[in-house]
């Protein structure tokens, strides 16, 4: 079984606020560095989405949706997300989209998500409304998700702030800022306390994790030089009480963000479990006009010097055991 476990999907209406246009994606470049994207109108139309899979050959795809930060588009996206899984339960995984430090009102939407809609996970960003994933902020948010029992998906922050030595007249800021953030983001999860306080719950990172494994050696090199507590204390209060790599094993690593090359993935498996690596295509920003090219994805995953299970296990088994299914 292949199962996508990045695909994103909008609604009509989210795609003709967002400049939606006929045929392709058109990408344009700011002079700092950023890409501004007007998505194809087809992208809200699940058949799209599934001829795409077929010629692909992907079996089940989680969906995920980029709603806006208001809590009233939050709810209409998840409607919609819902109601496509439901026409399409063979086909479709949902998560939710959440507002992590929305307070109780966002609390209730993930739990209406989940409960009532049948959401099998919720989708979060590396940075939320001024909160890195580590900010006691989200505490409430973990504890709530933790309850419900379902996992989280960390996707990358389109516009992540504090990287404006990346501003640049050509793309350096869309290529690299959102890497670093997610590198980041992944570290407080482990460092941050945040595993330490919910051991219980299951997060999936995207983007290789922001491409993690090609400073994980120096990550232990230094955790070595000082000890495990290098953030220490928070209030008084040690963060984590184990070796870093403890928290770092319980995260899965998504292949999503990368395209069809499989050079990050070699770089991934130096330092990262096949147990936990799972495949994403990020479509359609990525493979938007080239399902043969997930094709050719997966028959390299297959040719790599990895056991059958294992890379069974990356193009579906790890995320069918996380997503019960």
């Amino acid at each position: 079984m292949i199962i996508d476990f990045e695909h994103h999907i909008w609604t009509e209406e989210q795609l003709a606020k967002a400049g939606g246009r006929p045929g392709k994606t058109l990408r344009s470049w700011a002079s700092d560095g950023r890409m501004r994207l007007e998505m194809a109108l087809d992208y809200s139309r699940v058949e799209k989405h599934l001829e795409f899979m077929d010629q692909a050959g992907i079996d089940i795809s989680v969906l995920t949706i980029h709603a806006s930060r208001v809590l009233d588009d939050i709810r209409k996206s998840n409607d919609f997300v819902a109601r496509v899984v439901k026409e399409n339960p063979k086909r479709f995984v949902g998560f939710a989209a959440a507002l992590p430090a929305a307070g109780e009102p966002g609390l209730h939407e993930v739990e209406r998500a989940v409960n009532d809609l049948g959401m099998k996970g919720v989708q979060i960003y590396s940075q939320t409304d001024g909160h890195y994933l580590d900010s006691r902020e989200l505490w409430p948010f973990y504890k709530r998700v933790s309850k419900l029992g379902v996992p989280i998906d960390v996707h990358v922050n389109s516009e992540p702030t504090g990287f404006e030595a990346l501003h640049a007249p050509y793309p350096l800021y869309y290529v690299v800022a959102r890497e670093f953030d997610q590198c980041a983001a992944t570290l407080r999860l482990c460092l941050g306390g945040v595993l330490e306080e919910f051991p219980e719950l299951t997060f999936v990172v995207g983007h290789f994790a922001g491409g993690i494994s090609s400073i994980k050696d120096r990550i232990d090199q230094y955790m070595g030089y000082v000890g495990q507590n290098i953030p220490d204390f928070y209030l008084g209060k040690k963060l984590i009480s184990k070796p870093w790599n403890d928290y770092f094993h319980k995260l899965y690593i998504s292949l999503a963000g990368r395209g069809v090359g499989v050079a990050s993935l070699k770089g991934a498996l130096t330092n990262i479990s096949p147990e936990k690596l799972i495949l994403g295509t990020d479509w359609p920003s990525n493979f938007e006009d080239d399902p043969q090219g997930v094709r050719q994805y997966i028959e390299a995953i297959r040719k790599l010097p990895i056991t059958q299970s294992e890379a069974d296990d990356i193009l579906g088994g790890n995320a069918a055991s996380i997503l019960g299914i």
